[in-house]
């Protein structure tokens, strides 16, 4: 009875519990319906993005081309705006100093685009036709070698003789179907300004000027999304966002950066390799050793294995050097052209590099693969930072190598105990 009288007492806390509950509830409700509904869900989510897409392209050159205009705007154009407008107001210079930023750098992008597009790409659609043409050789070659190496056995002869013009068959098909057309259809329609291309070139277009604005205005952008950042959240919680977002800025900023300075630099000394010793298809295997070296770590073998391939079925002696000096610029790129400029390392070990590639490639592709390396160095940071403030609070240290000594703590002091004082 003294349970059925006692007075119910509110408290707050059986709100927050109910609101959890409840939103626990809604959340599993979601889940379940986005994995019900995948096809409506996938949907939505591209006309979503269809409809956002001048926005996401604007974001996305803002990004890029930020970080030539900062580049150059700090080591160019702001000591020359000083030096020539001595008397003017610091307001007044650094407008001029942004302005003349951006044109510079939408002078130098312009440029690299014409460029690659009348001078790299019809090379590369050369190289690709001769290819196509050269397939026949390749099968007469193939069909020679294989005869000579399994000369004792024919029955083996003319089974590795259908697999490999079944392999080059295929690999010629894919280039001139896939690689090809659509290749020569989107030159054509960049030159004859097809229809088909209108709303992506739109699209583009609007997103480029969005991004002036942005790069432009970046700081008051950034200031209007604090504002809004601290109105909502706590000034700790605020502040631990703000430097989230600094850290991922940093960690994709550099790493995608990096990657691309060094795959052109690359491109550019396989070409120059290329065009000395007089190997074949210079531009395309120029391009393939450049484009793949995007990608961390499986990039060189990823370009290396087919840029060889074809080099081999023409001169076996050219692919020798080609591999020789392949591995000689991959160890220098790895132990001095990357490192100079990437500047500092992402912390990841060749565990993590390796997991994140193949994780991301099989999610999401070629995108997966380009970012993942970059976004599970960012978790791998935060979390690290988490760790070892936790860690401080309970007054244990934080450094990796200590805890390779230590066996487990005491429970009372926190002290630590280590394998040779649990050994004696």
């Amino acid at each position: 009875m003294w349970i059925l009288n006692k007075r119910f007492r509110w408290d707050i806390t059986y709100l927050q519990w109910g609101i959890t509950a409840l939103s626990v509830l809604a959340g599993g409700i979601a889940v379940y319906f986005v994995f019900e509904r995948w096809s409506s869900v996938e949907i939505f989510v591209q006309y979503i993005l269809k409809a956002f897409s001048p926005v996401i392209y604007g974001l996305l050159f803002a990004y890029l081309l930020g970080r030539i205009k900062s580049f150059i705007e700090r080591r160019l154009v702001s000591g020359i705006i000083n030096r020539v407008f001595k008397n003017a107001s610091p307001e007044k210079k650094s407008r001029a100093s942004r302005s003349l930023s951006i044109i510079l750098t939408i002078g130098i992008t312009f440029y690299l685009v014409v460029e690659a597009l009348l001078l790299v790409l019809p090379q590369l659609l050369n190289s690709l036709q001769i290819l196509i043409g050269a397939v026949p050789d390749y099968h007469s070659t193939v069909a020679q070698w294989l005869g000579t190496m399994f000369a004792d056995d024919s029955s083996i002869a003319d089974a590795a003789i259908i697999i490999a013009e079944n392999v080059i068959g295929r690999f010629a098909n894919w280039i001139e179907v896939t690689v090809l057309s659509q290749a020569e259809s989107i030159t054509e329609s960049i030159i004859d300004g097809a229809i088909t291309l209108v709303r992506p070139a739109t699209n583009i277009a609007v997103g480029f000027v969005i991004s002036l604005y942005m790069m432009y205005h970046k700081e008051k952008f950034i200031a209007q999304l604090k504002k809004i950042l601290y109105s909502i959240f706590s000034t700790g919680t605020a502040n631990r966002i703000v430097e989230n977002v600094a850290l991922l800025d940093r960690t994709f900023g550099s790493f995608i950066t990096a990657r691309l300075i060094d795959a052109a630099i690359i491109g550019c000394l396989q070409y120059i390799f290329n065009a000395i010793f007089g190997m074949p298809y210079p531009m395309l295997i120029a391009a393939i050793m450049g484009l793949m070296n995007i990608i961390p770590f499986f990039g060189p073998y990823i370009g290396g294995i087919p840029s060889a391939v074809l080099i081999l079925l023409i001169n076996p002696m050219k692919c020798l050097i080609f591999v020789v000096y392949v591995v000689i610029v991959q160890l220098l790129d790895a132990t001095v052209i990357y490192p100079k400029i990437q500047g500092n390392s992402l912390g990841l070990s060749g565990f993590w590099i390796i997991s994140s590639l193949m994780v991301g490639g099989g999610l999401f592709g070629f995108r997966g693969i380009l970012l993942a390396v970059p976004a599970v160095a960012f978790v791998y940071l935060v979390l690290r930072e988490m760790v070892s403030n936790r860690l401080k609070q309970r007054d244990m240290p934080s450094g990796t190598e200590e805890f390779t000594r230590i066996h487990i703590f005491d429970e009372e002091t926190n002290e630590p105990l280590y394998k040779i004082e649990m050994d004696e």
